[in-house]
């Protein structure tokens, strides 16, 4: 919850911020994400390519938010918010067919959030980060559930 809050305040700090070069940057972040998200979601691949795909998709995921970081300019919450990213990098994993929803939700999220910032909207962007974090520490939950249960 603590995380949320964090996100939706840089969020909403970085909206009024964005330059064109920062949105620019945004989308590309934002479009490597979806691309390294279908990557990750094809069974024709194999599961430890899908596994080292995985740790791509999470950097490709920080990317998009760093630069949201970078327009904020608030160091300390960036470092606090941060700080958390290392206590999770090493969980995540592809999951099963029933999972691919939630992850491919996380890319919806992530452009609801750039249109949301190219929009201006600092409200709309900042209750979609917020949800965007809850969403993604449920999809951490069910693919730690799915680990455990393998």
């Amino acid at each position: 919850m603590v995380r949320a809050e964090l996100e939706a305040l840089v969020t909403g700090l970085a909206t009024p911020r964005m330059t064109k070069a920062s949105l620019e940057a945004l989308a590309a972040a934002e479009e490597q994400f979806a691309e390294l998200t279908e990557e990750l979601l094809d069974r024709r691949r194999s599961e430890a390519e899908r596994t080292r795909l995985t740790g791509d998709w999470v950097r490709a995921n920080y990317r998009f938010h760093d630069v949201i970081y970078e327009a904020a300019a608030v160091p300390l919450v960036e470092r606090i918010a941060k700080s958390a990213r290392r206590t999770f990098l090493s969980r995540w994993s592809p999951g099963g067919p029933e999972i691919d929803d939630l992850y491919r939700q996380n890319v919806y999220q992530h452009r609801a959030i750039r249109d949301a910032i190219a929009a201006s909207s600092v409200e709309g962007a900042r209750a979609l980060a917020h949800e965007h974090v809850l969403h993604s520490g449920r999809l951490l939950e069910v693919i730690l559930e799915h680990r455990s249960a393998a």
